[in-house]
């Protein structure tokens, strides 16, 4: 099989993927954008979750990161707070209404998880193996070009 025939079939992956995503999204989680949904999902799992540990998260700068939990104080999704050590620093807490969504999204992960997983059925344990490596590879491949 041809590298560009290939290539076009990743290609066509990924597009499907990301429409899959946003069509999720749109009838899963009310007013939230996906940014702002990985927002609540990094504050439920995470003590440390200022912006700068939420930019680094969601791969954006921090006024973006600031610009996301504005947005989510308003909606009234996360609390804000900040510590006797330093009081500059300000950090986020989810209310009952960011937990109700932190919630949903990880049991939208595990049936997405479990329903997914299942295509991995198709193949025996060599065949497995090289679609394991060409995932590495390619995930190493996708962060170098991130950093760039």
């Amino acid at each position: 099989m041809k590298n560009k025939k290939m290539l076009k079939k990743l290609v066509d992956i990924f597009q499907l993927v990301d429409i899959l995503n946003k069509n999720g999204f749109e009838n899963e989680y009310e007013d939230l954008n996906i940014n702002e949904t990985h927002t609540i999902d990094f504050i439920g799992k995470n003590i440390k979750n200022n912006s700068s540990e939420i930019s680094k998260y969601l791969n954006i700068t921090r006024g973006g990161a600031t610009k996301i939990v504005k947005k989510l104080l308003e909606k009234g999704y996360i609390l804000e707070y900040s510590i006797e050590e330093n009081r500059k620093e300000k950090y986020f807490n989810l209310t009952e209404k960011g937990m109700k969504i932190y919630e949903k999204h990880l049991e939208n992960h595990r049936k997405a998880e479990e329903r997914d997983s299942q295509i991995f059925e198709n193949f025996n344990s060599k065949e497995k193996e090289v679609i394991d490596k060409f995932l590495e590879i390619l995930k190493n491949d996708l962060k170098k070009k991130v950093k760039n």
